[in-house]
């Protein structure tokens, strides 16, 4: 353990029971009421923080399913077409003029 572990540990402990002694002060000054006030405004504001977070992990989580879902596509995609470049050209223009004439042209999901 470093001497500066040592001297922020200590920092630590002092701001706490700097931090404990002026509750207790404002207590004995301005009463319970005040600090169940500001007790209850803090654990408001904590809880709104800890909704929003929780919303944003899970707008987060979405957005990464539905970019993965795209990215997997999109590769199936791409490898469908390597596949058909690969074939002579006779064939290529065969299936490209079937492609073509297939009735069936849907437009990407979604859109």
């Amino acid at each position: 353990m470093s001497i500066d572990t040592l001297l922020a540990a200590g920092q630590a402990a002092a701001t706490v029971h700097t931090a404990v002694d002026r509750v207790i002060d404002a207590a004995l000054y301005y009463g319970p009421g005040v600090l169940a006030t500001a007790a209850i405004v803090i654990a408001w504001c904590a809880c709104r923080w800890a909704v929003r977070r929780y919303d944003q992990l899970v707008q987060d989580r979405a957005d990464r399913r539905a970019y993965t879902a795209r990215a997997y596509r999109l590769c199936r995609v791409a490898d469908k077409a390597d596949a058909i470049t690969a074939l002579p050209e006779i064939d290529l223009i065969t299936y490209l003029d079937n492609k073509y004439d297939a009735a069936d042209l849907a437009p990407e999901e979604g859109r």
